[in-house]
């Protein structure tokens, strides 16, 4: 007889009786044998070509001017300006690493330094690497295709991870799971958040659930329980690197409903041996001792980020999340080639994963009471459980006692409808296939709840934004093509379902980010050519970068006054602010804009991620300020004989201009009245410096 490790991890026969009859069922069935090879051939061709899917090709429409005389480096699809958090902080961080040999703390920024670690998981050369597995390529492979290896590795892991979860969800469905490897790695959620918080966190998330789960269905192996245990000790130190509380408590959650589950499901067959002392306390201490040495040299940098206005100091309340938010997943055929922009957001907040909650929920008690497949209910239940609590905290909302025990003040109901949609995902696929091999539902219940489902979509587009975002043609194509996966969900038209969900996960998906080759949108400008050579002779110059330029300097590997940081430079603020009466604008997360100007510094707050601060000159000198990168005329200031502007580059066809700061001793002129326009240039200069930009100025 059969013990359940045996069933649930042994391969099952597909629905076709005849796989190998047909080719293209042959060429599958192939691809998932040696999907593993494929994985590393794919991987090294990625690296080998030096191709990535950064948007950091939309430094071009702030930097245009190229050495190599190539327009773009994107080879398919179109780089995402909205993806700002890629393209502007995280890889210029990755660069600036590169450049300085992968520090701790990164002294080219501002006078402290930042903490590299906390900022976005970038490449340090520390052990706390340990759990950043796409990382490795850089310190091997050089800045341009270690950030290809971050691409490559990374999607092709996560749809391994993928596939060997959905295997387990579906009792070794092959081919559902290879839909659901497309399906979870290709979700928009996912995709146009790749790079941050959401896509490492999904990848952690995946590696961990995968190997508990073997650690205790394949107990029996020793050599197996090492290796899942290296993945858990990999993953379970870049899970906890992440810091992103709002999606990381909510994921915790679903680990410990899963963990729970599995060790439920399997008790009977569980047999600790010598073995398991040694390895389950060997891995905890290991992660134990990296997390303890990350705390011990970063919690200077820890407590400024917790000390901030902003994150820092936000409590969540919950709920409030209308019912429309749970199909915003109908959008996402369309935002990869609209902007969404309504209501203040974008198309990154409204990307959703495709899932089938509502149907489930209507299913569940057919589920429930179903004879057949009683040992695969325990799988649904934890699912269904966590997506249950979920829902209630994003929808209804837990009173506040209650949410500060559970840590769910943490997270605001936009970040948890991110992570209720995955654990939605995990379970429409667990509820596709049990309702494919174990179910009979009479035919007129299928199409009663297949009404259900139109009528709440329906309303849920035409009543929200989404009404607005469509015109009437694609709402009512949208709902038809909606209308008619769930008929081929419900009567079992499996091979319509595969294909029609596989288009549309390709189509919504794999079409976000672009195919990029090497790095050139940073490295073949002349402004950027230009600010090396200038490096190389002055390399301890601290620079400022005017306008939106301000991370563009770091990735070269200046020191630079303002970029974006993770934490505040106290040190830095407090100089020219003694007093601290503008914490509350620095004090925070922040993108930081910076101009030159006569008048006295200020600062305002843009939005909560990004302030702006206008430095008079006496400011600019007593942070010992060299170079200044500017689209303005400066050199008119020096009528002023004071701040003087030393044209060492440019105006370039971006109007980009490199200047060389130095003083007078006629520091007098420092406080000169705001009303007094400087008359400097020359007589074939067309303009005096434009000011620093009003408030309403602020550019996105």
């Amino acid at each position: 007889m059969e013990s359940r490790t045996q069933k649930r991890t042994r391969e099952v026969p597909s629905y076709n009786e005849k796989p190998k009859v047909n080719p293209f069922l042959w060429f599958i069935d192939q691809f998932i044998r040696f999907r593993y090879i494929i994985g590393v051939l794919f991987l090294i061709i990625i690296v080998a070509l030096n191709l990535n899917g950064s948007s950091i090709g939309s430094w071009d429409k702030i930097v245009s001017e190229r050495s190599d005389d190539k327009k773009s480096d994107v080879i398919f699809g179109e780089n995402r300006e909205v993806r700002s958090d890629e393209w502007m902080v995280q890889t210029p961080f990755y660069f600036s690493q590169a450049e300085s040999d992968y520090p701790v703390v990164n002294k080219q920024y501002g006078k402290e330094g930042q903490n590299m670690i906390i900022a976005y998981n970038s490449p340090v050369k520390d052990l706390t690497v340990i759990g950043k597995p796409f990382n490795w390529g850089f310190f091997f492979l050089g800045k341009e295709r270690g950030l290809s290896f971050y691409w490559g590795f990374k999607i092709i892991s996560m749809l391994l991870l993928s596939f060997e979860l959905v295997m387990i969800l579906t009792k070794r469905n092959k081919y559902l799971s290879l839909l659901g490897s497309f399906w979870i790695t290709f979700s928009p959620s996912i995709q146009w958040w790749f790079m941050q918080h959401v896509g490492d966190l999904m990848f952690f998330t995946l590696a961990i659930m995968v190997a508990s789960y073997y650690f205790i269905a394949k107990h029996e192996n020793v050599l197996m329980r090492l290796f899942m245990m290296a993945l858990i000790v990999i993953n379970g130190i870049g899970f906890v690197l992440v810091l992103y509380p709002a999606h990381q408590v909510p994921l915790v959650y679903l680990i410990l409903f899963w963990l729970f589950g599995t060790l439920i499901h399997f008790r009977k067959e569980l047999v600790l041996d010598i073995w398991d002392l040694p390895i389950i306390i060997g891995g905890l201490g290991i992660i134990g001792f990296v997390l303890f040495h990350f705390y011990s040299t970063s919690k200077d940098a820890i407590d400024a980020t917790l000390n901030t206005i902003y994150p820092g100091h936000r409590e969540a309340e919950g709920g409030g999340r209308p019912q429309s938010d749970f199909f915003l997943f109908l959008t996402n055929w369309k935002i990869p080639f609209d902007n969404f922009n309504f209501h203040g957001t974008n198309n990154g907040e409204v990307a959703s994963y495709f899932n089938f909650l509502p149907l489930t929920v209507l299913l569940s008690p057919f589920i429930f009471f179903s004879k057949k497949g009683r040992e695969e209910k325990y799988m649904g239940a934890i699912l269904g459980l966590f997506c249950l609590f979920i829902f209630g905290w994003t929808y209804f909302g837990y009173s506040h006692g209650i949410a500060k025990v559970l840590m769910l003040t943490y997270v605001t109901s936009t970040r948890s409808l991110v992570t209720l949609g995955f654990g939605a995902v995990l379970l429409s696929l667990w509820m596709i296939n049990f309702i494919w091999e174990y179910t009979k539902i009479p035919w007129w219940i299928k199409l009663i709840f297949l009404g259900l489902i139109m009528i709440m979509a329906t309303h849920s587009v035409t009543s929200s934004i989404m009404g607005l975002y469509f015109n009437n043609f694609e709402i009512f194509m949208t709902l038809v093509v909606f209308a008619l996966i769930m008929f081929a969900l419900l009567f079992k038209l499996k091979k319509f379902f595969i294909l029609a969900m596989t288009i549309l996960i390709l189509v919504s998906g794999i079409s976000v980010n672009p195919i990029v080759h090497g790095t050139g949108a940073i490295d073949k400008k002349t402004l950027a050519e230009e600010i090396v050579k200038i490096k190389k002779e002055d390399p301890n110059a601290l620079w400022l970068s005017e306008d939106n330029l301000y991370n563009f300097t770091p990735a070269l590997g200046v020191k630079t006054i303002n970029s974006v940081r993770f934490y505040p430079d106290m040190k830095l603020w407090h100089k020219i602010d003694p007093k601290h009466k503008n914490e509350k604008y620095y004090n925070r997360y922040a993108h930081v804009r910076a101009f030159i100007d006569k008048g006295k510094t200020d600062f305002r707050l843009d939005r909560p991620d990004n302030f702006t601060v206008n430095l008079n000159f006496t400011d600019c000198k007593k942070l010992g300020i060299k170079y200044v990168i500017s689209n303005r005329p400066l050199e008119d200031y020096n009528a002023l004989n004071y701040a003087q502007f030393e044209k060492l580059y440019g105006p370039d066809k971006d109007k980009w201009t490199i200047y060389r700061l130095t003083f007078t001793s006629d520091e007098a002129q420092a406080e000169a009245d705001v009303d007094i326009a400087p008359i400097g240039g020359t007589n074939n200069y067309q303009e005096i410096p434009q000011p620093a930009p009003a408030e309403d100025g602020y550019i996105n």
